[in-house]
């Protein structure tokens, strides 16, 4: 009998995926709002998503509560027949005060809270708002409560970038000031696997 190098465990694979196009990221905008919708464009990517998702056995469907998302997650649903589940936890970052706005609009009409933000963007909150250390908290929490009622199983999860890079950066054992070094376009797919001792990420943003 061959000896085994590693015991073997099981694996949650995760596809990590961001709802489409809306106006705000087309203006850089931040913003939680539940209410925005997708463009046409994010109809458009929603549709590329479900088709790309059709071919890798995806076996659960969740998504957070915003329009957007649940928009996103309804194409993948028609298309893969699965049954969407909706977690709040998985909710964009909360903004706060700055809903709406952009980080130089911030910048020139509320300077003492964008600087005190900019002193750390990881610990500070915009007013009203969560830190990022609070969003990757948050992020973390609702991951691990997923594997454990999913073990072993192929996940699309349809959300947002913050909690998106939360996720991977947790996932790569990274320094949370690196947050803001990963990029997730709308309507992309990354993939991530989870076990009881490791983490593997497969590949980064991908565009259907």
């Amino acid at each position: 009998m061959s000896e085994e190098l590693h015991p073997p465990e099981v694996i949650t694979s995760f596809y990590l995926i961001r709802h489409g196009h809306t106006e705000p990221v087309e203006h850089g905008r931040l913003y939680n709002d539940p209410a925005v919708e997708l463009t046409e464009k994010g109809i458009q990517q929603a549709h590329l998503i479900a088709d790309w998702l059709s071919k890798q056995d995806a076996e659960c469907l969740l998504s957070s509560c915003a329009i957007r998302v649940v928009s996103t997650a309804k194409i993948v649903s028609e298309r893969l027949k699965l049954e969407t589940e909706v977690i709040p936890d998985l909710n964009e970052w909360d903004v706060g005060d700055w809903e709406g706005s952009s980080y130089l609009e911030v910048k020139k009409t509320k300077p003492d809270e964008y600087f005190h933000w900019v002193a750390d963007p990881i610990e500070n909150a915009p007013p009203q708002g969560e830190s990022i250390r609070d969003l990757y908290n948050r992020s973390v929490s609702v991951l691990d409560k997923i594997i454990a009622s999913h073990p072993g199983k192929k996940i699309a999860l349809i959300s947002h970038a913050g909690v998106i890079r939360a996720i991977i950066a947790h996932a790569l054992g990274m320094p949370l000031n690196n947050f803001w070094r990963i990029n997730i376009p709308a309507g992309s797919v990354s993939r991530v696997d989870f076990s009881p001792n490791y983490a593997t990420v497969h590949f980064l943003s991908q565009i259907p």
